[in-house]
């Protein structure tokens, strides 16, 4: 004989979030209205990843009145709330820090390194993932400044309501395999 199991506590089982906030809780990064919602995959060991800080700060200057949101997604599941919150603070990051340590966010953004970005629409969509610039030339050789932005053309497109013109570009720094 079969039991029933209702059935607001069978979809609760399916659907928690497996990403959390630095307090513990779940957090669902989609159930905002923002037009667009980036996130930034980075880990706390990653020079290159240090690097950006002033950049993003920058970056969500120029975007502030443009109902966006900025996620910092920490991956490395050894990484604690703590960690997370040092970091955060020691570099001055902006925007709202995330833990995945199931990876969910880092599968569904096809990041593969820190730092890396991923822009999805209203709706959710994944409409870029990649680098922030091209300052990064290869892991270790940096340009002076960076020539192309490529996160805030794609943000620009996605608050126009255009296509992103270059949807995937190849992001330089620390490797997220290692970290699962």
């Amino acid at each position: 004989m079969f039991r029933c199991i209702p059935i607001l506590l069978l979809i609760a089982a399916f659907s928690s979030a497996s990403t959390v906030d630095l307090a513990g809780n779940d957090r669902d990064p989609f159930q905002s209205p923002a037009r667009a919602r980036i996130f930034i995959f980075l880990r706390t060991d990653c020079p290159i990843s240090n690097r950006y800080a002033p950049e993003l700060r920058r970056f969500l200057n120029q975007f502030e009145d443009q109902s966006i949101e900025l996620w910092l997604v920490y991956p490395d599941p050894s990484e604690t709330a703590r960690d997370v919150s040092k970091h955060v603070a020691t570099y001055g990051f902006p925007g709202n820090p995330l833990r995945d340590p199931h990876h969910e966010l880092v599968k569904r953004a096809h990041a593969n390194a820190a730092p890396e970005a991923a822009v999805f629409d209203a709706e959710g969509k994944l409409v870029y993932h990649g680098r922030i610039d091209d300052l990064w030339v290869d892991v270790g050789t940096a340009r002076p400044m960076a020539r192309t932005h490529d996160l805030e053309d794609a943000v620009s497109a996605v608050i126009e309501g255009r296509p992103v013109r270059q949807p995937e570009t190849r992001a330089i720094g620390c490797s997220l395999a290692d970290v699962k």
